[in-house]
């Protein structure tokens, strides 16, 4: 239930925002087919919406991914998630590339996991790969060519701006995707060019991936989440 709140919340604060204002196909698909499928290891980031995110899975708990990981790599923490909102949750690998952030189904026991957030202020690369290819720092046009056709995208100037809405019957359109994979892109605001054109595409939306100016700017994957049924 606190999961379903949690997803109303952020769709609507998608909603709210709006209304307020070439890596190679075959190497993708090489590199997520190499990908590392031991779920034990602690050196796993392979993703699997709905099913894992690396380590964590399903029935994961926090006293578990410290016995598997090292207790300095899994910390309680306050996790944002948005408009000035926290929630109780655990962070994994801190300070580090690969830091990721778990919101839980059950916050009195740590348990059973809601969903794991991955992010990068610039897009840095990190370890984390998606089952379908997608990883952090990867362009807008490279995951336009995973979805197979344009994608949905809120449009940019608040906290939710840049998140991936409607995979619009793409091929990462699978089951509860809207839930189970939020991806979400920005761009290099420091850039002035790219700051000019971006401005097309702020405030009211959603807009098409394939909006001349969504294609101009060409955002990069800053956030990954993987929700869990």
């Amino acid at each position: 239930m606190k999961s379903f709140f949690l997803l109303v919340f952020f769709l609507y604060l998608i909603w709210a925002c709006g209304s307020k204002s070439d890596k190679n196909a075959a190497g993708i698909q090489d590199s997520t087919a190499t990908a590392a499928t031991d779920s034990t290891a602690p050196n796993n980031f392979y993703c699997i919406p709905g099913i894992q995110a690396g380590t964590v899975k399903a029935n994961s708990i926090e006293a578990s991914l410290k016995q598997l990981l090292g207790a300095e790599n899994v910390v309680r923490d306050s996790v944002y998630i948005g408009e000035g909102f926290y929630e109780k949750g655990t962070t994994v690998f801190k300070g580090t590339p690969e830091e990721a952030q778990i919101l839980w189904k059950d916050t009195i026991n740590y348990a059973k996991p809601a969903s794991v957030m991955i992010r990068s202020a610039q897009g840095k690369p990190s370890q984390w790969l998606v089952d379908s290819g997608i990883m952090m720092g990867m362009t807008l046009k490279e995951v336009e060519k995973i979805n197979g056709k344009p994608f949905k995208i809120a449009g940019f100037g608040c906290d939710y701006g840049g998140f991936a809405t409607d995979w619009q019957r793409g091929k990462l359109a699978g089951k509860n995707e809207v839930e189970n994979l939020v991806v979400r892109f920005y761009y290099n605001i420091e850039d002035d060019k790219l700051g000019a054109i971006a401005d097309n595409v702020m405030g009211e939306g959603p807009f098409l991936s394939s909006n001349p100016a969504m294609q101009k700017i060409n955002p990069k994957v800053v956030e990954i989440t993987i929700g869990f049924d």
